[in-house]
């Protein structure tokens, strides 16, 4: 497909990339890459080229053999993860996923992308939607999306090792992480520590990276909250549809 087959001042006209992420293959830049990468076929025609612009009604646009439609209403939900699932939607090694989890659940999220991670062993708040450019804006280091997680560790933490990580970072396999603020959470049971940690970065296995570079073991790890959503008395396992006043909520991360 020639770029001048569409004009660039046609008010109907669409950006590939972003109707791609409105047919939920994930944010905008995630689909700058597939077109770049010759994966998104438009009339017939292969598009590589970043800046093309369709129109959304009459040009059918193809990914993996698939015609694009995108979807009537976006759907953003609320998943409490248990421990001992991988949030991917494959697993090479056969562990059980978030979607099958969420199957069995009477849910089918397959059209849905996670939003941000949680390792296998933890356990909490993940948000799930098939609107790229929200997925983009909570995950985009530039915008500092607070998080929160409730963290049980093997003994009490210092308060030069907490200072540590809020102000000067934490050096672990090249990278400077920090924490945003950090409280200790009075325990249910004697002899347990526990700590509120605030996030507003999204590194892999962050929080428990920082506190085996100082010399503690994390024995468990909830994410409570993710921007404006908080995961609240949702069971475990348990998923529910984000309300409207949550959804406008997340507007404020600047992707609408």
């Amino acid at each position: 497909m020639e770029h001048t087959d569409y004009l660039e001042n046609s008010d109907k006209l669409m950006r590939l990339n972003r109707f791609c992420a409105r047919c939920g293959l994930g944010s905008r830049r995630s689909c700058d890459t597939l077109i770049s990468s010759g994966k998104i076929v438009v009339n017939g025609k292969r598009v590589t080229e970043l800046g093309v612009k369709i129109d959304p009604v009459e040009d059918k646009v193809e990914y993996a053999g698939k015609l694009l439609t995108p979807g009537n209403t976006y759907q953003y939900i609320a998943y409490h993860k248990p421990r001992g699932v991988m949030v991917t939607k494959s697993d090479p090694e056969g562990r059980a996923t978030i979607y099958e989890a969420l199957r069995i659940a009477g849910f089918n999220a397959d059209g849905l992308n996670y939003v941000g991670r949680l390792d296998f062993n933890s356990e909490g708040l993940i948000l799930m939607t098939n609107d790229g450019d929200c997925i983009h804006a909570l995950t985009h280091p530039r915008y500092q999306i607070k998080k929160i997680y409730e963290v049980r560790i093997n003994k009490k933490l210092s308060v030069s090792d907490a200072q540590k990580m809020i102000t000067d970072g934490v050096i672990s396999e090249d990278q400077l992480l920090h924490a945003g603020n950090i409280h200790e959470i009075l325990p249910i049971i004697e002899g347990e520590y526990w700590y509120e940690i605030d996030l507003y970065e999204g590194k892999k296995r962050q929080i428990r990276r920082m506190f085996e570079e100082l010399g503690y073991l994390v024995i468990r790890l909830k994410r409570r909250q993710f921007a404006s959503v908080k995961l609240g008395a949702l069971p475990l396992g348990a998923y529910r549809k984000l309300t409207e006043k949550e959804i406008a909520a997340l507007s404020a991360a600047g992707w609408h």
